[in-house]
């Protein structure tokens, strides 16, 4: 219930003000853990060659996280087929044990600005993949993992 009443708050918030949101989503993790071998996908239509956008990514943790980074394998699939792939590292905690995250409680998140003012060159289907890359089997605290678009003026 804490998990949903913190998605909608950030949700209005995200809405109130600010740039315009052209796609956002936020996919829960298991809560038994992130398998080494999940996978989370996500499927952007891209209708203007010409846009700007400012891509974010969200990372969502509880307090049970053990590690002061996070670590991904973040694969972009083009519309024509072509694959691209980074490993993005997020720090989630200072030296200090202190969370970056906002959030009130045992749930954190972050936003992260991911490629700003990026344009895609084809239009189409763009699908993006996401493997956590943390060598542990099940890794556990990582609750929620998103992406977002926002329109660039």
């Amino acid at each position: 219930m804490k998990k949903l009443v913190f998605f909608l708050l950030t949700a209005t918030l995200l809405c109130s003000c600010g740039p315009k949101r052209f796609y956002e989503a936020i996919t829960p993790v298991n809560p038994k853990g992130w398998h080494l071998d999940s996978l989370l996908t996500f499927q952007v239509d891209i209708t203007d060659s010409l846009q700007y956008y400012d891509f974010y990514l969200y990372v969502r943790n509880n307090t049970d996280y053990g590690m002061q980074n996070f670590y991904v394998f973040f694969t972009t699939e083009f519309p024509n087929g072509y694959k691209a792939q980074d490993t993005l590292g997020f720090v989630l905690c200072d030296k200090y044990g202190h969370w970056t995250g906002k959030g009130h409680g045992y749930l954190k998140e972050n936003q992260f600005l991911f490629k700003p003012k990026v344009r895609f060159a084809r239009c189409g289907t763009y699908t993006f993949t996401v493997q956590q890359a943390m060598r542990e089997e099940q890794l556990q605290g990582i609750t929620d993992f998103g992406l977002a678009l926002y329109e660039v003026k």
